[in-house]
């Protein structure tokens, strides 16, 4: 299935070298999808960070945890992002779900697996992703944190699992205040009992999404998981 999928986005986008940002051809781009030139545009998440949820805080403070996430419980053991959500990260994040350009999965999984490595953060058993309401999946055609958490699993020979069902239709997450956005995803997500994944409780799950907001969705699922039996779970996502 996972096979299947490549294939027909490489159908959709079989260009090879260029930038999927400004369409600048280089023979050197190769597989990062990315021309140095928008790489060194890229605003970079950078320490020091909560040790929870990876938001950039200040020095000096007494606990290492910003002010959400000494307030609030959050379920997931970390949440890390390697870019902040501006620039043309956010425009291409907004392009990849939104203008129906799934072939981006390539740009972002590149970028993300070389976050990771970079961190270390590659200890999992297995590889999750948030998932769509299926009205919303029905008119998108895609799961973009779908397709990103399975090039992560390809690349890092990690199985992914479609442990998660979107049980409840939301409103739009981004035009909601945070205590609207905790409120509007509770009790949003179950495990998906269609599929036998017994085998993930007492496991370590890494969730992917694409941006880190409040954490409200993050933290819905981790919720999900660890009600299930998982031991613990952690998050990657593109940007915050």
């Amino acid at each position: 299935m996972n096979s299947y999928i490549e294939s027909l986005l490489e159908l959709i986008y079989p260009e090879k070298n260029i930038c999927y940002i400004c369409d600048y051809y280089d023979e050197s781009i190769g597989e990062n999808y990315i021309c140095n030139k928008c790489r060194q545009s890229i605003k970079k998440v950078v320490p020091p960070l909560c040790n929870k949820c990876g938001k950039p805080i200040n020095y000096g403070l007494s606990i290492n945890l910003c002010p959400d996430c000494f307030n609030f419980e959050k379920y997931f053991e970390t949440s890390r992002s390697p870019f902040l959500y501006e620039g043309i990260i956010k425009n291409g994040i907004y392009n990849f779900k939104y203008y129906n350009k799934p072939y981006y999965y390539k740009l972002f999984g590149s970028l993300l697996l070389q976050y990771m490595n970079k961190i270390n953060y590659l200890n999992f058993n297995y590889i999750v992703s948030v998932p769509l309401h299926r009205s919303k999946l029905k008119s998108r055609g895609y799961n973009q944190s779908e397709l990103l958490a399975i090039y992560i699993s390809n690349k890092l020979n990690i199985p992914y699992i479609n442990a998660l069902k979107r049980i409840k239709k939301t409103n739009k997450q981004s035009s909601q205040s945070k205590l609207n956005r905790m409120r509007n995803l509770e009790n949003s997500f179950t495990i998906n009992k269609k599929n036998k994944i017994n085998f993930i409780k007492k496991s370590s799950v890494l969730l992917v999404d694409d941006v880190y907001t409040t954490g409200s969705t993050a933290n819905e699922c981790s919720k999900a998981l660890l009600n299930y039996g998982v031991n613990k779970v952690y998050v990657i996502t593109i940007a915050r």
